[in-house]
């Protein structure tokens, strides 16, 4: 008879119960994403190309054929249209900023994940497991934290990442894997992604391991069940005498009881809560909610947590319900309509106060839930950032907002203008990717008109731009970030810039990515009155030369970044010597060649 182990935690590992079929899985479909590089009939750097087995593993490079980041470095954080954060206390540790969702064609417990990183590694800081299936209850469906890290800096070549796996005994068939990419000189890349484990050998197994009944407690070693008693009674510790313990808290006032809170995190609040009957009392204060970020626990947030908070954002400012989805692990699926209904509830209670919310990423923002937003007429910060279940939009209802992210979405061009016109005070739009605006003419002409205040426009990858239209920005004299990445990729860009640098003195971000008709004497108007410019992206223009860009960095005194990859009439030892020359600019220049296998 054989006898089953534990290792040194207790842990039992249930492949040591059952006779388990051991599986290697690649990835079977890409159930979500926060980031993309691509458009969305195109595959090049698309999230697809993590599904299967990796392509260009070993070799080292900008891989079309592999899934790229958007972001990367510091650059998108330090823009004045980033979201700041809503409640400091509740910040996440690692600072997961994307995430991606995959799905694999089998369930199995978990033993070893690798991940194939061939470009710039160093992003991953946590996977997350759990098991997808029709037949699992709610409570089968929760996430499992497999690992967790603070991001790394790796050398310039490929990797096959394999982190310890904590030890669980559930299946799973979807991971969820989140970045940090803020520390990465330029975007990251992922080949692939494999999943091992041990697979249930038939029905009944698979049913009796998915029920939660063949879970097995850790056992614990005699070192770990020692008491505080038995440490009392063998004289390892001081005994402190009860009656003379003091409650100095008890002696405060409540009021700095309050104060103290107030830098307490909501998990702590909760926690505190439950300790008398007078702080769960002072938990309640509303206070202590005027800013609530459930996006860091996303994970926990359910019909439940939602019901909890409602009577909590009666006084709310700024509400952060990015990432949370329940047990949705995608759009165009069925939504849990209790949570759907709370959902709406929560945003309605909060309409009255509420001047920041943020809802990236949340897939139950559907017509119903927009609605809700629209009766916050207080709003002046709103952040929809890949919300697809909606098409049409009531938001031009609200007339205060001074920043709109709408990236990712199916916003189309008569109802963006509309909510243009609404809010005179705008200072900040994103609309990158999306594809549905097809009149962006007539968008930029309604911006000009009606939004005199705009510092930010940035539509990265929205292509119905024509050199017109683009050419209006130049009344746009508050102007600061303009990012128009591939929006003239195939179209000349007649006098645009020239007309921009002329009108728009203060810019300091300006992205031209595959804007491949633009020569050297358009740009040398840029170069000669954008002074201000700390940033500029010509990634993929061909015919600007070497000179063109020399005196880019002699001439703007504030520049810090310039990225001109895929620019061939570059050359590779110029750059060299201008890294030198200007150590203090960041000077990107892709990857475009691949090392020898060195496997």
């Amino acid at each position: 008879m054989d006898i089953v182990m534990a290792n040194k935690e207790g842990f039992i590992p249930i492949e040591n119960i059952f006779k388990m079929k051991y599986l290697e899985q690649y990835v079977y479909l890409v159930l979500n994403h926060s980031s993309r590089y691509n458009n969305q009939c195109n595959y090049s750097y698309a999230p697809i190309n993590l599904v299967g087995k990796y392509m260009k593993y070993p070799s080292y490079g900008d891989f079309p054929e592999a899934y790229f980041l958007r972001s990367y470095g510091k650059w998108w954080r330090d823009s004045a249209s980033t979201q700041k954060e809503y409640r400091p206390q509740d910040f996440d540790l690692l600072d997961a900023e994307d995430f991606v969702t995959l799905e694999f064609g089998s369930s199995v417990i978990p033993r070893e994940i690798f991940i194939y990183e061939v470009y710039n590694p160093g992003a991953v800081i946590r996977i997350w497991g759990r098991l997808n299936s029709a037949s699992a209850e709610l409570n089968r469906k929760k996430w499992h934290l497999l690992w967790e890290g603070f991001p790394q800096k790796c050398a310039a070549r490929s990797r096959r990442f394999s982190p310890p796996l904590r030890k669980i005994n559930y299946l799973v068939n979807v991971l969820r894997i989140e970045f940090n990419q803020r520390h990465l000189e330029y975007h990251t890349a992922i080949d692939a992604i494999l999943l091992s484990g041990f697979q249930p050998e038939n029905h009944f197994q698979y049913k009796l391991i998915e029920s939660g009944l063949t879970q097995v407690k850790p056992i614990k070693f005699p070192a770990d069940s020692l008491t505080v008693r038995d440490m009392e009674k063998t004289g390892n510790c001081d005994v402190l005498d009860e009656t003379i313990v003091a409650d100095h808290f008890s002696m405060l006032p409540n009021e700095i009881i309050l104060k103290i809170f107030q830098y307490l995190d909501l998990k702590s609040l909760n926690r505190c809560a439950e300790v008398n009957t007078r702080w769960n009392k002072l938990a309640q204060d509303p206070t202590l909610y005027q800013n609530i970020s459930l996006k860091t626990y996303w994970y926990l947030v359910d019909v439940k947590t939602l019901d909890y908070f409602l009577n909590k954002v009666r006084n709310v400012k700024k509400l952060d319900l990015s990432w949370c989805n329940e047990y949705q692990l995608c759009f165009n699926v069925r939504l849990n309509y209790e949570y759907h209904c709370k959902l709406q509830n929560i945003i309605e209670t909060a309409s009255h106060t509420v001047t920041h919310l943020s809802m990236n990423d949340n897939y139950f923002v559907d017509i119903d839930v927009l609605d809700k937003i629209a009766l916050c007429r207080e709003l002046v910060d709103l952040r929809l950032h890949h919300t697809d279940n909606w098409i049409r939009s009531p938001l031009d209802k609200l007339t205060k907002l001074v920043a709109l992210d709408l990236s990712l979405t199916n916003i189309i061009d008569q109802d963006l203008i509309q909510i243009i016109m609404a809010n005179p005070h705008l200072e900040h739009l994103i609309l990158d990717l999306c594809e549905r605006l097809v009149l962006m003419d007539s968008v930029v002409e309604a911006v000009t008109m009606y939004n005199k205040k705009l510092r930010t426009w940035s539509s990265w990858k929205t292509v119905s731009f024509t050199s017109e239209g683009v050419r209006k920005f130049s009344t746009c004299e508050n102007l600061e970030e303009l990012d128009l990445g591939w929006c003239l990729m195939n179209r000349g860009p007649g006098d645009c810039l020239k007309e921009i640098a002329g009108g728009c003195k203060k810019l300091r971000r300006l992205i031209l990515s595959e804007w491949r008709g633009v020569t050297d004497q358009q740009l040398m108007s840029i170069v000669l009155s954008c002074k201000e410019l700390s940033q500029l992206d010509l990634i993929g223009i061909k015919n600007i030369s070497s000179e063109l860009c020399e005196k880019a960095l002699f001439l703007l005194p504030k520049l810090r970044l310039l990225d001109i990859s895929f620019c061939d009439g570059v050359r590779q030892h110029e750059v060299e010597i201008w890294r030198q020359q200007y150590p203090h600019i960041t000077i990107q220049r892709s990857c475009e060649f691949t090392v020898p296998d060195y496997l």
